[in-house]
């Protein structure tokens, strides 16, 4: 029972470190969907404009180190970003 606090104290340090790495896979795999939702819609304006809205909660467009410390989902800017890089090489 007396290492129970140690033990706790180095898990927390564990998992305050190992945050950024995984936002990072979170927002690889987010990133993945993004994309597969816009190859089966076919629709990047809806897509962007859900994006913009989703602005109201959340910054649009953060710092670099700030989206790699506490972004689990790709920023707004990203995400709108890559929905018209989408539609500029899919769509004519």
């Amino acid at each position: 029972m007396v290492g129970f606090p140690l033990f706790v104290i180095l898990l927390s340090a564990y998992i305050f470190l190992a945050t950024p790495f995984l936002n990072s896979v979170v927002r690889s795999a987010e990133m993945e969907a993004d994309v597969f939702g816009l190859n089966a819609a076919r629709e990047p304006d809806g897509f962007a404009s859900v994006a913009m809205k989703l602005s109201e909660y959340r910054k649009i467009d953060p710092g670099y180190w700030e989206e790699i410390i506490f972004f689990d989902h790709p920023s707004g800017h990203t995400r709108v970003h890559t929905s018209m890089k989408w539609k500029a090489e899919n769509l004519n």
